[in-house]
């Protein structure tokens, strides 16, 4: 118990110190980011979305008179329908994923916090919910981004749960899991009437492959697997033919359950890839 405590602690204190560089990061990202606006459509609300010609059926009730004081036709003032949505997140647990090559940039786990959370942040301006999958219930507002940045940054969930009916999901990781596991929890993610994004997170070690010569190649997370490459340099060619099928095969099984697949480098800007996700994600809701 005193050691589960001390863990606690100590996992906690690494937590004080990492998440508010993170937000800072994902604040900075979504401030110059496009926004997430509501749903444009007619319906009860607060926002006013547009004027219509008023309609026999309207009765007086819905004319604006100050609008149909102008000319000699009559409006109905439409307000935008206010539907909140909810978007739910999920990040790699693998100890690969919480990995960078060392080159200077962020690790693919610390990238991908990122990226989520300016999301978040977004969707909470549009007035939707935001949650991790598997985690405590969808809340919107500012308080919602800091509590689920905390949870995004403890979570272990290693097989992602079935989502909330109609939501938005985000699954990030390097993705280098079997597409057949992916077909089949997609499956279900779509069956629940769940749509989203794949964000595939890359090192630029994983991409170029830079190696040559004897070169020693350990599984991350102290695990025993590892392989010897006399002339790592002569597995480039193979190695980037094989990453593209597997990139194309996760593409595909993406597409084919009405989610999309967005790759990011670390060595790289991560505006584009947040302005790619917010387009994509709000023409398919």
């Amino acid at each position: 118990m005193i050691g589960d405590a001390s863990k606690l602690r100590a996992e906690a204190e690494n937590l004080a110190g990492f998440l508010p560089g993170v937000l800072l990061e994902a604040r900075k990202l979504a401030a110059a980011a496009p926004g997430v606006h509501g749903r444009r459509r007619a319906g009860p609300g607060e926002a006013f979305w547009q004027f219509r010609d008023h309609r026999p059926e309207d009765g007086a009730k819905l004319v604006d008179w100050r609008r149909s004081a102008r000319g000699d036709r009559l409006y109905v003032r439409e307000r935008e329908k206010e539907a909140a949505q909810t978007a739910l997140f999920w990040i790699d647990p693998d100890a690969g994923f919480d990995w960078s090559s060392g080159a200077g940039w962020p690790t693919k786990k610390r990238r991908a916090l990122t990226i989520c959370l300016a999301l978040s942040i977004l969707f909470t301006r549009g007035g939707e919910r935001v949650g991790v999958l598997g985690g405590t219930p969808p809340r919107t507002g500012a308080r919602a981004v800091d509590r689920i940045a905390e949870e995004l940054a403890r979570a272990r969930i290693v097989k992602p749960p079935t989502p909330a009916s109609r939501s938005a999901v985000i699954y990030a990781s390097d993705f280098y899991a079997s597409p057949d596991d992916w077909r089949d929890r997609l499956r279900v993610a779509s069956s629940a009437g769940a749509t989203g994004a794949l964000l595939m997170i890359a090192d630029p070690a994983e991409e170029d492959f830079p190696f040559r010569g004897r070169t020693l190649f350990e599984e991350p997370g102290g695990a025993k697997r590892s392989a010897v490459f006399g002339r790592a340099e002569a597995a480039r060619d193979e190695y980037a033919q094989r990453l593209a099928a597997h990139r194309a095969a996760m593409r595909e099984v993406a597409a084919a359950h009405g989610f999309i697949a967005v790759l990011h480098r670390t060595d790289r800007s991560a505006a584009p890839t947040l302005s790619m996700l917010v387009s994509a994600l709000g023409e398919r809701r």
